[in-house]
């Protein structure tokens, strides 16, 4: 009885609006905003289930962006938000997306819409509001956005939320890396985040405009940023920043990482690597290697010891005779630092099998150590 007398008058209240519904029927692009603003102040269900008639008769940008402005100031959220991916030309959907955040000064209600829609949309969806983020100049917009970006979601990759970072880099840039850098740690001590998602914004919140080259003061910060995350996560996260500010060129912010990954190998800040060049040739039908290996002392300012190593390894003297062997002689190294001379002569054992199995006679040859400056 209350459910039928209930139906009844919301049936009533619908039928009240049937003007207001008959003049978004009959709308053009020059009058379907106000015809709709009217149906919304009449009856905001009715609205919301003719919103699609609506859009249809807004058949260009300036009506689509007074349509949206309506549907956001009437709170008629959930068909708004589906809106753009109604829009047939992509550029209309860019510019009305715009139009709408520019609105924020004037409209607060387009920040709520706009968090809502983080919440409210899927993925693809979401991602095509990313124009309306970054033309919302309000203060209280990016407040919200850095308080998500702090806070990610306990997955390995979630799509929206790299959406959400993307915008918000390109938004603030580098000053991105703030938020991004306490999200990171985040992400990692969580049972599962999106850590190598945010790595890689933060590396994109420095990155320069094309053909423009990255400024001191920018690699500064994101060296800075990236340390502070190895030096709270552990030593497998720590290892993918080392190594993504390897890859970026900021070797000696790398090797700041040392005494996080390695410390227990480090002597008073010296760690120990061993390292080989091979000789290693033909010798009248014979496959012979010379494993001429040394330890190297690096003082904690590399990264990489490769471009340090080749030229003292490649003097040592030539042990097979009457052979043809490769030249230059290849030259290779503990992948990390390794414990004392113990590690360098586990390593070389390992390198000896190795060779041994690739169907070479190989006798090693030790060298004088190497100290590097």
């Amino acid at each position: 009885m209350i459910v039928s007398l209930l139906a009844s008058v919301t049936i009533a209240h619908a039928a009240s609006c049937d003007k207001q519904l008959a003049a978004v029927k009959g709308a053009d692009s020059t009058t379907v905003a106000a015809a709709y603003a009217a149906l919304a102040d009449c009856d905001k269900a009715t609205a919301e289930a003719s919103f699609t008639d609506a859009l249809t008769k807004a058949t260009d940008t300036e009506a689509l962006t007074a349509l949206a402005q309506v549907a956001i100031g009437k709170e008629l959220w959930k068909p708004m938000w589906s809106a753009l991916s109604k829009i047939s030309s992509y550029d209309a959907r860019d510019e009305v997306a715009t139009a709408v955040g520019a609105g924020c000064a004037e409209d607060p209600k387009v920040v709520a819409f706009l968090q809502g829609a983080y919440f409210g949309l899927r993925d693809i969806e979401f991602q095509q509001w990313d124009d309306a983020f970054i033309a919302c100049q309000d203060a209280g917009l990016t407040t919200w956005m850095e308080k998500q970006i702090k806070a990610p979601p306990k997955k390995n990759f979630d799509e929206k939320f790299v959406n959400l970072m993307a915008i918000y880099v390109k938004k603030v840039k580098v000053d991105a890396l703030p938020a991004l850098t306490l999200g990171a740690i985040v992400a990692a001590n969580a049972d599962a985040g999106p850590f190598d998602a945010m790595l890689f914004k933060m590396g994109e919140a420095v990155a320069p405009e094309m053909g423009a080259a990255m400024t001191v003061e920018s690699t500064a910060r994101l060296e800075v940023a990236m340390v502070e995350v190895a030096s709270q996560v552990s030593k497998e996260k720590a290892m993918a920043v080392a190594s993504q500010l390897a890859n970026s060129g900021s070797e000696a912010a790398a090797a700041k990482l040392l005494p996080v990954l390695y410390g227990e190998f480090g002597n008073g800040g010296v760690y120990t690597y061993g390292a080989a060049s091979i000789e290693a040739g033909d010798c009248a039908g014979k496959k012979q290697a010379v494993l001429h290996y040394a330890s190297v002392a690096e003082p904690g300012k590399r990264w990489s010891i490769r471009a340090d190593i080749e030229a003292p390894l490649r003097t040592a003297k030539l042990k097979l005779k009457g052979c043809t062997t490769d030249s230059p002689w290849p030259v290779v190294h503990s992948p990390a630092p390794v414990k004392g001379s113990g590690g360098v002569d586990a390593w070389v054992k390992a390198l000896e099998k190795d060779w041994a199995e690739r169907g070479y006679d190989v006798k090693l040859q030790k060298e004088k150590a190497i100290t590097l400056p």
